[in-house]
């Protein structure tokens, strides 16, 4: 991927950012508890750990995917816990999306620590693809 490529999928994925997290929504009581707090806390986060993620696979900065990366994954066991905007009836598809979702950003972290950048940028796709199949799924 070209920088100028990169350099755009960074833009968009922050100008987005906010619009991940339903800022300033309310869900009523049935969806306001401390998990769906967390979790509008953590979607913007992943925005820009995304781009900065993409920036330093697009530069072959190894050491940057990994650090950014943690950062991710430290989230994966409140993004488990989280409940879904609908398809309620479907959280154990939501969980094997946030396991998969972890497994792709780990997986990049491991093949760009090894030298693999091309590698890791693959896995990091496949990782944001899982992103964007639970927010069709499962968002309002």
């Amino acid at each position: 991927m070209g920088k100028a490529a990169v350099l755009v999928s960074c833009i968009i994925l922050l100008a987005q950012g906010s619009a991940f997290a339903h800022e300033g929504e309310t869900h009523g009581t049935k969806h306001h508890d401390a998990q769906m707090v967390k979790l509008h806390k953590m979607m913007p986060m992943y925005a820009q750990l995304q781009a900065k993620i993409n920036g330093a696979l697009g530069r072959g900065d190894a050491a940057t995917v990994e650090i950014e990366a943690g950062k991710i994954l430290a989230t994966i066991p409140d993004l488990k816990k989280a409940k879904p905007h609908k398809n309620l009836k479907k959280i154990g598809t939501f969980r094997n999306m946030a396991d998969a979702f972890g497994l792709g950003v780990t997986t990049s972290a491991t093949l760009a620590k090894r030298g693999d950048i091309a590698g890791a940028a693959a896995a990091f796709r496949k990782a944001e693809e899982k992103c964007n199949e639970c927010h069709a799924t499962f968002r309002d």
